[in-house]
């Protein structure tokens, strides 16, 4: 004997959700009824109705502004994981707009980590730049990358608010970056990433590792980085 399945209450509501969104042509930014005014269209409650929204954001569907209501979020930046190319340059390419806030540009010696990652010795000069990058003025990643200061001399003359760091690589100290090697996994924000991207502490995001490394094989960047997964989803190519 079978019995005939019913979908969960909250993914019927998510459901409706996301119907609503395409029937009525609703476009990124734009925002959505109040929680009380979908729950009355629907007839669910009002903890379904929360339940929803709350896997929608996770999903990167919706996005909520604390104190304005929920929002149609638009579509996630795609970040390749076999592409060097940098933040930027692939905000640009699928049209949005980057931003950048600089939080760090300064000297410090290299850790036992950043050693073995950049294969200099403990204690080598190091070059450290951390960044905000932005989405339409919306935080969504924080990026910290520890460069060979001796190998690049003068590079903290640079405005990296509003240069490309793989830019002024190449064009003022001839390094081109060629491939690299990188790891993501899921962490938490602690309370100063959280703080720099907007977001409560505590919350899931993408954390990205890696080396990358010149026409010779020299490591040229150690870089760590965390980004919202509401905003970026990273994708890998399969080749034949």
């Amino acid at each position: 004997m079978t019995s005939e399945y019913r979908s969960r209450p909250c993914d019927e509501a998510a459901e409706k959700i996301e119907c609503y969104i395409i029937e009525n042509r609703f476009e990124a930014n734009q925002k959505l009824p109040s929680e009380r005014d979908m729950c009355a269209m629907w007839g669910f409650n009002r903890t379904t109705l929360r339940s929803a929204i709350r896997r929608l954001v996770a999903e990167g569907v919706l996005y909520n502004r604390v104190g304005s209501g929920t929002f149609v979020a638009p579509q996630k930046l795609v970040r390749n994981l076999q592409d060097a190319e940098g933040f930027g340059s692939a905000a640009r390419a699928a049209g949005r707009t980057p931003g950048t806030r600089l939080i760090r540009a300064g000297f410090r010696e290299a850790s036992k980590q950043i050693s073995q990652k950049m294969k200099l010795p403990l204690g080598h000069r190091m070059f450290e730049l951390i960044r905000v990058r932005l989405l339409e003025d919306e935080p969504v990643l924080m990026e910290t990358a520890y460069l060979d200061a001796r190998r690049l001399q003068g590079i903290e003359n640079y405005d990296f608010s509003k240069l490309s760091l793989y830019s002024v690589l190449q064009e003022h100290f001839n390094i081109k970056i060629i491939h690299g090697e990188e790891k993501l996994n899921v962490t938490y924000t602690d309370e100063e990433e959280a703080a720099f991207l907007g977001i409560p502490e505590g919350v899931p995001v993408l954390y990205q590792t890696g080396v990358v490394s010149d026409e010779n094989n020299v490591p040229v960047e150690y870089f760590k980085s965390i980004a919202r997964s509401e905003y970026i989803r990273f994708a890998s190519v399969l080749l034949r």
